[in-house]
């Protein structure tokens, strides 16, 4: 796409349409959000999209940096300034409390996300081929059994993180990937073509027909 505006409005829609066929008979729509820049304006806009029955919509988040829910840095606080304004504030949102100690808000946030069934998971990449808070090397509690644990970094802001595993990913039968940037779409054509072990590129655990990618100037 050639221009940020028609990425965001093609994103928006995509994420609408899918959101209402989710609704279709009455139920709850269940929505994984990623933090990060890419989807801010996206969220902007959706906020507004009055096609939607914002009450019968449960947002989660699929990773948090643990730090104040108030940080500026803070993924809640990101899409609390974003998303959960307008229509969209009429939603329920599922946040890591962490204002607990690190293990008591992970174990906190696996028993609130435990009963939830995806219907749509909004995700974004890192340069890295990071997902979530998924950071290669990969380590085996990324794959379970828990659905959320606990993940370090030493190349991005706020170094401890909470992150929900692949089990909670593979769950969903919808995913939408946010890519811009040139370096990003560059690794996205990379992964395509090798196939790499996916604890080095994790979104690569995720290449299948549930997953679209909308990539972004």
């Amino acid at each position: 796409m050639d221009t940020t505006e028609e990425f965001v409005r093609t994103a928006v829609a995509w994420i609408a349409a899918t959101i209402v066929t989710a609704q279709h008979d009455g139920g709850t729509a269940t929505i994984g959000l990623c933090g990060g820049s890419t989807p801010k304006p996206v969220y902007v806009l959706l906020s507004t999209e009055l096609s939607i029955d914002w009450k019968r919509v449960t947002f989660f988040l699929v990773d948090e940096r643990y730090i104040p829910s108030t940080h500026a840095d803070s993924n809640a606080n990101m899409i609390k300034e974003t998303l959960l304004t307008h229509a969209a504030a009429n939603a329920v949102v599922i946040l890591p409390d962490a204002s607990l100690p690190l293990a008591e808000c992970i174990a906190d946030y696996a028993a609130k996300i435990s009963k939830l069934t995806p219907d749509l998971l909004i995700l974004g990449m890192g340069d890295d081929g990071h997902i979530a808070s998924l950071f290669p090397p990969v380590g085996p509690e990324a794959y379970g059994p828990e659905n959320v644990i606990h993940t370090t970094t030493d190349t991005f802001a706020v170094r401890d993180r909470i992150s929900v595993t692949f089990p909670v990913l593979l769950r969903a039968p919808k995913r939408l990937f946010l890519v811009t940037g040139e370096k990003k779409a560059a690794l996205l054509k990379v992964m395509q073509k090798d196939n790499e072990d996916v604890s080095i590129y994790p979104a690569q655990y995720l290449f299948d027909e549930r997953t679209t990618w909308m990539v972004g100037a």
